[in-house]
């Protein structure tokens, strides 16, 4: 089921329907249990941006103090409906 609504919100932001703040408050709240906290919301949306830039490598350092890397962010918080760009 979350990943489906994953995909629906992804959906509605391209759309222009809802904000990515919106569709990753739903999905990060929603779509997790325990519910992931919003102060995980800026890491996530950068992840996606530099996901979808090509760069899966780059450290970022989340709330908590961890240092993950984009593609460990991306699969952590499975922000793949997210991302439009896969390396092959």
């Amino acid at each position: 089921m979350g990943s489906l609504q994953a995909s629906e919100f992804s959906n509605l932001v391209e759309e222009g329907a809802i904000q990515l703040d919106q569709a990753l408050t739903w999905h990060l709240r929603g779509n997790h249990y325990p519910p992931i906290h919003l102060d995980f919301l800026a890491p996530a949306k950068k992840a996606i941006e530099l996901a979808n830039e090509g760069d899966w490598k780059t450290e970022i350092t989340l709330p908590n103090g961890v240092v993950k890397t984009v593609s460990g962010i991306v699969e952590g918080l499975h922000l793949h409906s997210f991302v439009t760009y896969w390396e092959e």
